[in-house]
């Protein structure tokens, strides 16, 4: 997992996506906790990059999936 995300042209081109944190709720703590930093609260704008998730963590289908 990298230490930190920029967002970039470069990061685009390497196949990079940026994720908005989950506004509220179960979801949003647990991405919060997935960071493993003490006391990390996330900003409503706060961003991750597409290289903190296994490849499993997405859903391809096309489906929305609570």
């Amino acid at each position: 997992m990298p230490d930190f995300c920029r967002l970039s042209l470069k990061t685009r081109a390497h196949g990079i996506a940026f994720h908005r944190f989950p506004k509220t709720g179960k979801m949003r703590r647990q991405w919060e906790l997935a960071l493993s930093r003490d006391g990390y609260v996330a900003a409503d704008r706060t961003l991750l990059c597409s290289e903190h998730f296994n490849s499993e963590d997405f859903d391809r289908t096309g489906q929305i999936n609570p």
